[in-house]
Protein backbone atom coordinates (compact mmCIF):
# COMPACT_ATOMS: atom_id res chain seq x y z
CA UNK A 1 0.00 0.00 0.00
CA UNK A 2 1.68 3.83 -1.13
CA UNK A 3 1.73 5.94 1.80
CA UNK A 4 -1.38 8.30 0.40
CA UNK A 5 -3.70 4.97 0.17
CA UNK A 6 -2.22 3.97 3.85
CA UNK A 7 -3.13 7.94 4.74
CA UNK A 8 -6.55 7.70 3.39
CA UNK A 9 -7.07 4.19 4.78
CA UNK A 10 -6.40 5.60 8.46
CA UNK A 11 -10.02 6.17 9.40
CA UNK A 12 -10.81 2.45 8.68
CA UNK A 13 -7.92 1.42 10.50
CA UNK A 14 -8.97 3.44 13.47
CA UNK A 15 -12.67 2.81 13.45
CA UNK A 16 -11.25 -1.20 13.65
CA UNK A 17 -9.09 -0.46 16.26
CA UNK A 18 -11.60 1.40 18.84
CA UNK A 19 -14.35 -1.21 18.45
CA UNK A 20 -12.06 -4.27 18.91
CA UNK A 21 -9.60 -2.70 21.35
CA UNK A 22 -12.89 -1.38 23.72
CA UNK A 23 -13.46 -5.03 25.01
CA UNK A 24 -9.70 -5.91 25.46
CA UNK A 25 -8.14 -2.99 26.98
CA UNK A 26 -11.04 -2.82 29.53
CA UNK A 27 -10.59 -6.88 30.24
CA UNK A 28 -6.62 -6.11 30.92
CA UNK A 29 -7.33 -3.15 33.17
CA UNK A 30 -9.63 -5.06 35.07
CA UNK A 31 -7.31 -7.85 35.52
CA UNK A 32 -4.58 -6.04 36.50
CA UNK A 33 -3.70 -5.28 40.11
CA UNK A 34 -3.04 -1.70 40.44
CA UNK A 35 -0.43 -0.92 42.96
CA UNK A 36 -0.28 2.60 44.88
CA UNK A 37 2.93 3.40 43.88
CA UNK A 38 3.63 5.55 40.62
CA UNK A 39 2.91 3.62 36.93
CA UNK A 40 6.01 3.81 34.91
CA UNK A 41 5.97 3.90 31.16
CA UNK A 42 9.04 2.76 29.12
CA UNK A 43 9.71 2.12 25.76
CA UNK A 44 12.27 3.95 22.81
CA UNK A 45 12.02 6.33 19.84
CA UNK A 46 8.08 6.04 18.52
CA UNK A 47 7.14 4.14 21.30
CA UNK A 48 8.73 6.84 24.07
CA UNK A 49 6.47 9.46 21.98
CA UNK A 50 3.30 7.59 22.26
CA UNK A 51 3.86 6.45 26.23
CA UNK A 52 3.88 10.38 26.99
CA UNK A 53 0.32 10.33 25.71
CA UNK A 54 -0.86 7.62 28.06
CA UNK A 55 0.90 9.43 30.91
CA UNK A 56 -0.47 12.57 30.57
CA UNK A 57 -4.19 10.23 30.12
CA UNK A 58 -3.01 8.71 33.40
CA UNK A 59 -2.21 12.02 35.27
CA UNK A 60 -4.85 13.91 33.83
CA UNK A 61 -7.97 11.23 33.61
CA UNK A 62 -7.29 8.81 36.38
CA UNK A 63 -5.24 10.54 38.59
CA UNK A 64 -2.45 8.48 39.32
CA UNK A 65 1.06 9.82 39.01
CA UNK A 66 3.45 8.10 36.20
CA UNK A 67 7.19 8.25 35.37
CA UNK A 68 8.19 7.58 31.72
CA UNK A 69 11.26 6.66 30.71
CA UNK A 70 13.19 5.44 28.19
CA UNK A 71 13.92 2.00 28.26
CA UNK A 72 17.64 2.01 28.67
CA UNK A 73 17.36 4.77 31.42
CA UNK A 74 14.95 2.89 33.35
CA UNK A 75 16.78 -0.27 33.16
CA UNK A 76 19.71 2.11 34.81
CA UNK A 77 18.01 4.21 36.93
CA UNK A 78 14.89 3.49 37.83
CA UNK A 79 14.76 -0.31 38.93
CA UNK A 80 15.48 0.55 42.47
CA UNK A 81 12.40 2.08 42.93
CA UNK A 82 10.09 -0.66 42.08
CA UNK A 83 7.92 -2.56 44.24
CA UNK A 84 6.30 -5.51 43.93
CA UNK A 85 3.15 -4.20 43.21
CA UNK A 86 4.64 -1.62 41.03
CA UNK A 87 2.74 -1.81 37.51
CA UNK A 88 5.09 -0.95 34.60
CA UNK A 89 3.78 -0.39 30.82
CA UNK A 90 6.16 -1.66 27.94
CA UNK A 91 5.58 0.09 24.52
CA UNK A 92 6.63 -1.57 21.52
CA UNK A 93 5.29 -2.24 18.11
CA UNK A 94 7.17 -5.06 17.08
CA UNK A 95 7.65 -6.46 20.93
CA UNK A 96 11.14 -7.49 19.84
CA UNK A 97 12.97 -4.20 21.24
CA UNK A 98 16.03 -5.56 23.02
CA UNK A 99 16.24 -2.67 25.11
CA UNK A 100 12.22 -2.34 26.20
CA UNK A 101 12.57 -6.34 26.60
CA UNK A 102 15.56 -6.07 28.77
CA UNK A 103 13.32 -3.23 30.86
CA UNK A 104 10.08 -5.71 31.15
CA UNK A 105 12.16 -8.71 32.60
CA UNK A 106 14.47 -6.20 34.96
CA UNK A 107 11.00 -4.93 35.97
CA UNK A 108 9.52 -8.70 36.15
CA UNK A 109 12.22 -9.97 38.21
CA UNK A 110 11.75 -7.00 40.91
CA UNK A 111 7.79 -8.87 41.11
CA UNK A 112 5.95 -5.40 39.60
CA UNK A 113 3.53 -6.26 36.55
CA UNK A 114 4.31 -5.70 33.46
CA UNK A 115 1.80 -4.80 30.63
CA UNK A 116 3.14 -4.94 27.06
CA UNK A 117 1.48 -2.59 24.53
CA UNK A 118 2.12 -3.59 20.78
CA UNK A 119 1.26 -4.58 17.51
CA UNK A 120 2.37 -7.97 17.40
CA UNK A 121 0.58 -10.82 19.54
CA UNK A 122 3.01 -13.33 19.19
CA UNK A 123 5.92 -11.07 20.03
CA UNK A 124 8.49 -12.12 22.64
CA UNK A 125 7.05 -8.98 24.88
CA UNK A 126 3.55 -10.21 24.29
CA UNK A 127 4.78 -13.45 25.72
CA UNK A 128 6.32 -12.62 29.05
CA UNK A 129 4.14 -9.30 30.12
CA UNK A 130 1.00 -10.38 32.02
CA UNK A 131 -1.41 -8.41 29.97
CA UNK A 132 -1.52 -6.71 26.51
CA UNK A 133 -3.15 -4.34 24.94
CA UNK A 134 -2.63 -4.89 21.08
CA UNK A 135 -2.71 -1.72 19.53
CA UNK A 136 -2.74 -2.75 15.79
CA UNK A 137 -2.78 -0.25 13.12
CA UNK A 138 -4.84 -1.70 10.21
CA UNK A 139 -2.30 -4.39 8.66
CA UNK A 140 1.74 -4.43 8.67
CA UNK A 141 1.70 -2.32 5.30
CA UNK A 142 -0.04 0.82 6.89
CA UNK A 143 2.41 4.18 6.59
CA UNK A 144 4.58 5.90 9.10
CA UNK A 145 1.75 8.34 9.68
CA UNK A 146 -1.26 5.92 9.79
CA UNK A 147 0.58 3.57 12.56
CA UNK A 148 1.55 6.61 14.78
CA UNK A 149 -2.31 7.98 14.52
CA UNK A 150 -3.39 4.46 15.41
CA UNK A 151 -0.61 4.27 18.14
CA UNK A 152 -1.63 7.71 19.85
CA UNK A 153 -5.13 7.22 19.84
CA UNK A 154 -4.94 3.91 21.37
CA UNK A 155 -2.87 4.65 24.20
CA UNK A 156 -5.02 7.94 25.02
CA UNK A 157 -7.85 5.50 24.26
CA UNK A 158 -6.03 3.43 27.15
CA UNK A 159 -6.29 5.80 29.53
CA UNK A 160 -9.87 6.82 28.67
CA UNK A 161 -11.02 3.28 29.77
CA UNK A 162 -8.78 3.13 32.71
CA UNK A 163 -10.72 6.42 33.95
CA UNK A 164 -13.58 5.10 33.67
CA UNK A 165 -13.51 1.30 35.19
CA UNK A 166 -11.16 2.50 38.42
CA UNK A 167 -12.65 5.71 39.02
CA UNK A 168 -16.47 7.34 39.37
CA UNK A 169 -18.32 8.39 36.76
CA UNK A 170 -17.22 12.16 35.11
CA UNK A 171 -19.28 13.80 32.65
CA UNK A 172 -16.29 14.37 31.09
CA UNK A 173 -15.43 11.28 30.68
CA UNK A 174 -18.62 10.40 28.61
CA UNK A 175 -17.80 13.81 26.78
CA UNK A 176 -14.32 12.32 25.93
CA UNK A 177 -15.45 8.88 25.24
CA UNK A 178 -17.95 10.22 22.25
CA UNK A 179 -14.90 12.28 20.77
CA UNK A 180 -12.50 9.22 20.67
CA UNK A 181 -15.96 7.47 18.54
CA UNK A 182 -15.80 10.60 16.02
CA UNK A 183 -12.16 10.71 15.57
CA UNK A 184 -12.30 8.50 12.07
CA UNK A 185 -15.08 10.99 11.36
CA UNK A 186 -12.98 14.11 11.87
CA UNK A 187 -10.13 12.77 10.05
CA UNK A 188 -11.96 12.02 6.76
CA UNK A 189 -13.12 15.55 6.79
CA UNK A 190 -9.28 16.44 7.44
CA UNK A 191 -8.34 14.22 4.21
CA UNK A 192 -11.44 15.39 2.08
CA UNK A 193 -12.15 18.69 2.81
CA UNK A 194 -8.87 20.64 3.68
CA UNK A 195 -7.16 20.36 0.64
CA UNK A 196 -6.97 23.87 -0.03
CA UNK A 197 -5.12 24.53 3.50
CA UNK A 198 -3.00 21.61 3.72
CA UNK A 199 -1.34 22.21 0.21
CA UNK A 200 -0.16 25.98 0.75
CA UNK A 201 1.16 24.82 4.35
CA UNK A 202 3.46 21.81 2.69
CA UNK A 203 4.23 24.21 0.13
CA UNK A 204 6.05 26.54 3.25
CA UNK A 205 7.35 23.90 4.50
CA UNK A 206 8.71 22.09 1.76
CA UNK A 207 11.12 25.28 1.23
CA UNK A 208 12.28 25.72 4.65
CA UNK A 209 15.98 25.18 5.31
CA UNK A 210 14.86 23.82 8.81
CA UNK A 211 12.16 23.81 11.28
CA UNK A 212 11.00 23.88 14.91
CA UNK A 213 7.52 22.34 16.08
CA UNK A 214 6.34 22.98 18.84
CA UNK A 215 3.62 21.99 21.09
CA UNK A 216 2.34 21.39 24.85
CA UNK A 217 0.93 19.07 27.09
CA UNK A 218 -0.86 16.25 24.79
CA UNK A 219 0.10 18.01 22.09
CA UNK A 220 4.01 17.95 22.71
CA UNK A 221 4.36 14.16 22.12
CA UNK A 222 2.73 14.69 18.59
CA UNK A 223 5.25 16.98 18.26
CA UNK A 224 8.13 15.06 18.69
CA UNK A 225 6.75 12.62 16.35
CA UNK A 226 6.19 14.45 13.68
CA UNK A 227 9.85 16.17 14.17
CA UNK A 228 10.93 12.34 13.56
CA UNK A 229 8.85 11.98 10.41
CA UNK A 230 9.07 14.67 8.75
CA UNK A 231 13.07 15.05 9.03
CA UNK A 232 13.34 11.58 7.71
CA UNK A 233 11.04 11.96 4.89
CA UNK A 234 12.06 15.95 3.57
CA UNK A 235 15.61 15.59 4.72
CA UNK A 236 15.38 18.88 6.38
CA UNK A 237 16.42 19.20 10.28
CA UNK A 238 13.68 19.46 12.27
CA UNK A 239 14.08 20.63 16.15
CA UNK A 240 11.01 20.20 18.48
CA UNK A 241 11.78 21.59 22.12
CA UNK A 242 11.41 19.89 25.48
CA UNK A 243 9.10 22.26 26.89
CA UNK A 244 8.37 26.31 26.26
CA UNK A 245 11.08 27.00 29.21
CA UNK A 246 13.89 25.66 27.43
CA UNK A 247 15.77 28.98 24.31
CA UNK A 248 13.85 27.66 21.30
CA UNK A 249 17.27 27.76 18.26
CA UNK A 250 15.17 29.70 15.75
CA UNK A 251 14.62 32.71 18.63
CA UNK A 252 18.75 32.99 18.58
CA UNK A 253 19.27 32.86 15.42
CA UNK A 254 16.35 34.08 13.57
CA UNK A 255 17.14 33.54 9.54
CA UNK A 256 15.38 33.34 6.58
CA UNK A 257 14.71 30.22 5.81
CA UNK A 258 13.95 28.77 8.78
CA UNK A 259 10.10 28.64 10.50
CA UNK A 260 8.19 27.51 13.78
CA UNK A 261 4.84 25.54 14.08
CA UNK A 262 2.56 25.80 16.66
CA UNK A 263 0.30 23.09 17.93
CA UNK A 264 -2.18 23.73 20.61
CA UNK A 265 -6.12 24.25 20.60
CA UNK A 266 -8.43 26.09 22.78
CA UNK A 267 -8.34 23.61 25.51
CA UNK A 268 -4.73 23.20 26.26
CA UNK A 269 -3.75 23.90 29.57
CA UNK A 270 -0.29 25.35 28.28
CA UNK A 271 -1.99 27.18 25.75
CA UNK A 272 -0.38 30.52 27.57
CA UNK A 273 2.96 28.95 26.80
CA UNK A 274 2.16 28.50 23.19
CA UNK A 275 0.56 32.23 23.09
CA UNK A 276 3.33 33.75 24.77
CA UNK A 277 6.21 31.81 22.25
CA UNK A 278 4.31 32.29 19.08
CA UNK A 279 3.88 36.32 20.24
CA UNK A 280 7.74 36.18 20.83
CA UNK A 281 8.28 35.07 17.37
CA UNK A 282 5.84 37.13 15.59
CA UNK A 283 8.15 40.33 16.89
CA UNK A 284 11.44 38.07 15.81
CA UNK A 285 10.04 38.32 12.30
CA UNK A 286 10.19 34.47 12.46
CA UNK A 287 8.12 32.63 9.75
CA UNK A 288 4.87 31.51 12.24
CA UNK A 289 2.58 28.03 11.17
CA UNK A 290 -0.20 27.00 13.41
CA UNK A 291 -2.59 24.36 13.36
CA UNK A 292 -5.18 25.46 16.21
CA UNK A 293 -9.20 25.20 16.53
CA UNK A 294 -11.23 27.84 15.67
CA UNK A 295 -11.72 28.94 18.99
CA UNK A 296 -7.74 29.89 19.84
CA UNK A 297 -7.70 33.25 17.90
CA UNK A 298 -5.00 34.62 19.53
CA UNK A 299 -2.42 31.78 18.87
CA UNK A 300 -4.38 32.48 14.99
CA UNK A 301 -3.50 36.00 14.91
CA UNK A 302 -0.06 35.72 15.74
CA UNK A 303 0.16 33.37 12.67
CA UNK A 304 1.22 33.80 9.01
CA UNK A 305 -0.73 30.96 8.08
CA UNK A 306 -2.70 28.97 10.35
CA UNK A 307 -4.79 25.64 9.94
CA UNK A 308 -8.06 25.39 12.04
CA UNK A 309 -9.75 22.08 13.18
CA UNK A 310 -12.92 21.50 14.71
CA UNK A 311 -12.70 22.25 19.05
CA UNK A 312 -11.84 18.83 20.59
CA UNK A 313 -10.02 18.13 24.31
CA UNK A 314 -6.71 18.77 24.58
CA UNK A 315 -5.95 14.63 24.17
CA UNK A 316 -7.84 13.92 20.97
CA UNK A 317 -7.24 17.20 19.52
CA UNK A 318 -3.51 15.89 19.73
CA UNK A 319 -4.70 12.88 17.56
CA UNK A 320 -6.33 14.76 15.08
CA UNK A 321 -3.41 17.12 14.29
CA UNK A 322 -1.28 13.99 13.84
CA UNK A 323 -3.23 13.10 11.19
CA UNK A 324 -3.49 16.25 9.54
CA UNK A 325 0.23 16.28 9.74
CA UNK A 326 0.81 13.13 8.10
CA UNK A 327 -1.30 14.49 5.14
CA UNK A 328 0.92 17.77 5.44
CA UNK A 329 4.09 15.81 4.52
CA UNK A 330 2.78 13.40 2.32
CA UNK A 331 1.64 16.62 0.25
CA UNK A 332 5.10 17.97 1.11
CA UNK A 333 7.22 14.83 -0.48
CA UNK A 334 4.82 15.19 -3.36
CA UNK A 335 5.50 18.85 -4.28
CA UNK A 336 8.94 17.60 -3.92
CA UNK A 337 9.03 14.53 -6.13
CA UNK A 338 7.07 16.87 -8.43
CA UNK A 339 10.13 19.74 -8.29
CA UNK A 340 12.25 16.47 -9.42
CA UNK A 341 10.31 15.60 -12.55
CA UNK A 342 9.96 18.80 -13.64
CA UNK A 343 12.99 19.61 -16.12
CA UNK A 344 15.40 22.56 -15.67
CA UNK A 345 14.62 25.47 -18.29
CA UNK A 346 17.37 25.57 -20.72
CA UNK A 347 19.98 28.55 -21.04
CA UNK A 348 18.91 31.60 -23.21
CA UNK A 349 20.56 31.63 -26.66
CA UNK A 350 22.18 35.12 -25.25
CA UNK A 351 23.71 33.31 -22.26
CA UNK A 352 25.21 30.44 -24.16
CA UNK A 353 27.11 32.76 -26.67
CA UNK A 354 28.56 34.58 -23.47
Amino acid sequence: MDSRKAILDTPRALREMLEKGRPQYEAVIRRTRWGDGPLFIVGRGPSLFAGMTVGLGFESLVGWPVVVREATEFSAHALGVLRPRSVVLAISQSGESPETLEAARAAHSRGATVLAVTKAAQSTLAALADGIFLVGAGGESGSDGTSSVCRHAALGYISLVAAQVLKRHHPQLATLETEFQRIPEHIEWVLTQLGDAVRPFAAELKRCEDITVAGGGFFHSIAAEWARQFSREMRIPVESPASFEDEFDCFRNPAAGRAIIFLSNSRCRLKRAVHKAAARAERAGIKSLTITDRDDRELQNHSSLAILLPTLHEMTGAVLTLALLAWVTYHAADERKSDARRPRPHSSSRSRRA
